[in-house]
């Protein structure tokens, strides 16, 4: 008994004692870029509201009975069920808005971690991780497309299990793999398509190059070895077979929005793409995405010119590491705007301590950052598995260039492939190589990152302050368990990219209404849909919510019990002997059928 006590402290401290430096910087660094989804109790990620509500939705439906009349299951009918499967426990603990937010602020920390471990697995330069940094914040985390873009670390997860080749068919790791890949699946199909050309790079094609046996055998060998390895694939395959069959997504009239729309691809013009690609990696009002931008590819190209070098190099003693942190964060806090250049010349000065402190803390990353600059000592050089998924970033590329940008309500789809092909892109460029000067560039890569991350987070609360406004006092007149429908003409935001009040009438969905449109009930990748025998709402015309109309929705105006209006529109109010105003704010209104 006293043997296993004392072990575990052993263990626990081994462990601790291989901690280094960067592994400390490289922690507050992430950590630090989820900071944005704090700075508001609402953040303007587009779709996220509807991630909620279909939350909510979700969770009544499994442990109650209250909307069984109203909705009916269709979790065979798509794939985005990995994002829910996370939020409905989280949600008993921290409410629906709250998991939600944390599934997101998940999908920040979980890519830089994620790309380590296939770095690190590969035998590469766990430093280059920090490229993707800056493009965390990219547009599709701003629409909010969660689904997309947590599939991105399961893959990588993945593929760092089944990079070790000694030990990627014992039982342990076939089930990781097998569950990773699940998840990947019920993520995105881009992700999961991802990780089947990751793997397939990764096979064993040792049996091929065996020259003293007949072709003949080595190609037979090398197909029983690539089935054994990719073997943790089946149970994805079987839930993909499965999806194929009950999808919407082939026919020929998919029904999105309650009418008929006719599925075909819409192409790109090939020669626009390459104009268009520093938006589609970041695209935020002001000039620090082009900042963060410039940072990321010049650290890109420093590190892509350093590896060829192919050196390792040493961490630096951890009295140096430790001094200059200190030295930073001392720094900071006797003369703030000496790190202006990392908020940026316009960034307001600190309010609270708890911004005071993190920033501090931030400085002090990049102190242990930049003091990692050592010597380089043995040389190392890249093994066969990290040449051959080096080609995974350069194929997800090409994917950009020759995929269509949408099928039918099916968007988008190339510009995944580019953030796709961005976030991964260390994975080709060079492996322990670049010696001392190599650690300048997690240093490049957070400076934009954070600089980014602290204007969001600034733009996020401003955004809820200024255009949600008094949303949630509003809704508080609103009773739970009755139908709502918001109208507002939908307008870009000047704190954000986006619509991000497109999805505002889902808030009173999480607050426990029955039915909230604009919702994506209708549509075919919800986990749920509309019972056609029960009481749903009338059908939308396509498109209904960039231009909501009250008589369109509701056009006996019978079926709402609420109407909320974002100011400068009146509809209800021309029906007054409908509709009655409940509750007139600065930013919304709401009525209440009569």
């Amino acid at each position: 008994m006293s043997g296993d006590a004392t072990s575990l402290p052993r263990s626990l401290w081994l462990r601790l004692s291989r901690v280094t430096a960067f592994d400390l910087a490289f922690a507050v660094v992430t950590v630090c870029l989820a900071a944005p989804l704090l700075a508001s109790r609402h953040v303007p990620l587009q779709d996220l509201p509807q991630h909620m509500a279909a939350t909510a939705v979700l969770k009544r439906l499994i442990f109650s009975a209250d909307l069984d009349a109203l909705y009916t299951l269709s979790l065979s009918r798509t794939q985005y069920l990995s994002v829910y499967a996370l939020a409905l426990p989280l949600s008993s603990v921290l409410g629906v808005e709250g998991a939600m937010k944390l599934v997101a602020a998940l999908v920040v920390v979980a890519t830089p971690y994620g790309l380590r471990a296939v770095l690190r697995r590969t035998g590469r330069d766990q430093r280059l991780a920090a490229l993707c940094w800056p493009l965390l914040w990219n547009p599709q985390m701003l629409l909010g497309f969660l689904n997309f873009l947590i599939g991105v670390p399961l893959a990588l997860w993945a593929l760092s299990i089944f990079a070790r080749r000694s030990s990627r068919r014992a039982r342990r790791a076939q089930l990781g793999l097998a569950a990773l890949a699940v998840l990947s699946f019920y993520s995105h199909l881009i992700p999961y398509g991802m990780l089947g050309l990751g793997a397939l790079l990764l096979v064993d094609v040792d049996a091929l190059r065996d020259p003293e046996r007949p072709l003949a055998a080595r190609v037979r060998t090398f197909f029983v070895t690539a089935a054994r390895d990719l073997a943790f694939l089946i149970p994805s395959l079987l839930a993909a077979a499965a999806w194929l069959l009950r999808t919407p997504a082939g026919d020929a009239s998919v029904r999105a929005g309650g009418v008929g729309v006719t599925a075909r691809p819409e192409w790109p013009a090939l020669a626009t793409l390459p104009r268009e690609l520093p938006a589609v990696l970041l695209d935020v009002p002001g000039d620090k995405d082009e900042r963060a931008l410039l940072l990321w590819g010049a650290a890109a190209l420093a590190a892509a010119a350093l590896a060829m070098r192919e050196r390792r190099s040493a961490p630096a003693p951890a009295k140096v590491t430790a001094a200059v942190a200190l030295a930073f964060a001392a720094t900071y806090v006797v003369r703030h705007r000496a790190f202006a250049w990392v908020w940026g010349l316009d960034a307001p000065p600190e309010a609270t301590w708890a911004e005071i402190g993190a920033r501090a803390a931030c400085v002090a990353a990049l102190g242990a950052l930049v003091a990692g600059a050592a010597p380089p000592r043995e040389e190392a050089e890249w093994d066969d598995a990290s040449w051959r998924l080096a080609w995974l970033p350069l194929l997800l590329a090409a994917l950009y260039a020759v995929t269509p940008s949408s099928y039918g309500w099916i968007w988008p789809i190339h510009t995944r492939f580019a953030v796709t092909a961005a976030l991964v892109l260390p994975l080709c460029l060079g492996g322990r190589g670049g010696g001392w000067t190599m650690r300048l560039v997690p240093v490049l890569c957070a400076v934009g990152a954070l600089g980014l991350s602290d204007d969001l987070g600034r733009r996020f609360a401003r955004w809820e302050q200024s255009e949600l406004g008094d949303l949630d006092e509003v809704l508080s007149h609103a009773r739970p368990g009755q139908r709502l429908v918001a109208l507002l003409s939908p307008q870009t935001s000047a704190e954000v990219p986006n619509v991000p009040l497109l999805h505002v009438a889902a808030y009173y969905q999480v607050r426990g209404g029955d039915v909230a449109t604009f919702s994506f009930a209708d549509f075919p990748q919800s986990p749920f849909r509309y019972r056609e025998d029960g009481p749903r709402p009338p059908r939308l015309r396509p498109r209904w919510e960039w231009q909501a109309d009250l008589d369109a929705a509701d056009p006996e105006h019978r079926y709402y019990d609420y109407v909320l209006c974002r100011r400068g529109v009146e509809q209800p109010a021309r029906h007054p002997d409908r509709y009655e105003r409940v509750h007139e704010g600065r930013e919304w209104t709401l009525y209440r059928r009569r």
